[in-house]
């Protein structure tokens, strides 16, 4: 095996540059003897990636960017290669994707209640491997056994690519919010999360669901949205929002709406949609680094709506991910729609960025 590979490396100040970088060694990282050196077959472009990516000069001071440089890349799917003298849960040759949280204390409240995604005594990047010790955007990584999932035989690695915005959606739907089966939502966004975000709430038998977007998603995302199982359709910027969602609920309002848009006007539309002591979940602008949006706290109080937000997963959302992908409860696979080679990363981010008939930009090592 080679000393060196390229690697899409991410800067403190927000740069990307694809340069020679060590392969990782058996041994020589913080996860021994528990370490996994895997051969990666793709990563996933996300959206907090394309964020970094987009920022300019002024966004620069609010988007979160790595302490260190870093290879980045966080929705891997990967062949084991070689194993540390403890690893006992995979083998040489097998199919796996990533869990993201793979530092934490274990002893603070939050670890105590197994919600290690949110460790206490960690900042946020800490504790994901893709920031600290190196990701999916170069041909080897280093991960620790216990945060690898091996991937059923009946899911193709290409799908396996969205099995991290999966769990994502599973620990906001299931984990954090609670929807139950006969529960009606409205989804506010309609890319990859929100239409993973709604097969998740089929599988669970929730519904009817609402799914809105604006006009430059008609064409594909609306329509894949349709297809996918979507009760009503919402274009915002023709149809009136709060209208549809009061014909759809009979003037009661939905019981779970998840914001999914990292935009400001969904948080006020999202407090005048939801019904008296129903749920709210704000996550889109999280990838970004948060979004300032005026509230008003009269909705909230008046209607006692919880809110909630959400990071990551933890290993339960792992577990449901792969089971709903294995037994075709979601499908993966024709919402990765583009793939790069590495050395092409720059034109795989910029169609991400840019283009609205794609969903998910693989790249492939």
């Amino acid at each position: 095996m080679a000393e060196t590979m390229k690697g899409l490396v991410a800067y403190p100040s927000g740069e990307l540059k694809l340069q020679d970088v060590p392969v990782p060694k058996i041994g020589q990282t913080r996860y021994a003897p528990h370490d996994v050196l895997v051969e990666v077959e793709y990563c996933g472009i996300c959206g907090s990636d394309i964020h970094k990516f987009l920022a300019d000069e002024k966004e620069k001071a609010t988007v979160k960017h790595v302490p260190a440089p870093v290879v980045s890349g966080h929705e891997i799917v990967s062949i084991v290669r070689e194993v540390g003298k403890e690893v006992t849960r995979v083998k040489p040759g097998d199919r796996v994707v990533h869990e993201i949280v793979t530092n934490y204390c274990g002893h603070c409240p939050a670890c105590r209640e197994g919600r290690y995604n949110i460790c206490n005594t960690l900042k946020p990047m800490e504790g994901r491997a893709h920031f600290m010790t190196g990701g999916g955007f170069a041909e080897y990584t280093m991960w620790p056994e216990w945060q690898l999932h091996k991937i059923p035989p009946n899911v193709s690695s290409k799908a396996a690519v969205l099995m991290e915005p999966t769990a994502g959606s599973i620990h906001s739907i299931i984990t954090r919010m609670g929807v139950k089966a006969g529960e009606s939502v409205a989804i506010l966004g309609p890319g990859a999360r929100g239409l993973l975000m709604l097969q998740v709430c089929k599988a669970i038998g929730a519904g009817p669901i609402l799914m809105s977007g604006v006009t430059r998603d008609e064409k594909y995302r609306l329509l894949m949205a349709k297809k996918l199982g979507a009760d009503v359709i919402v274009n915002v910027e023709k149809e009136d929002l709060r209208q549809k969602v009061s014909e759809m609920t009979g003037g009661i309002g939905v019981d779970v709406v998840l914001e999914n848009t990292g935009a400001v006007e969904p948080i006020a539309e999202s407090l005048d949609i939801v019904r008296k002591g129903g749920r709210v979940m704000w996550a889109g602008g999280g990838i970004k680094g948060g979004i300032i949006a005026p509230v008003d706290t009269h909705k909230i109080i008046v209607k006692e709506i919880d809110i909630r937000g959400e990071i990551s997963q933890i290993p339960y959302d792992w577990h449901t991910a792969v089971f709903f992908a294995s037994t075709g409860r979601v499908e993966l696979e024709s919402l990765v729609t583009h793939e790069f080679p590495l050395e092409k990363w720059h034109e795989g981010f910029t169609l991400a960025a840019s283009s609205h008939d794609c969903l998910r930009v693989a790249i492939k090592p």
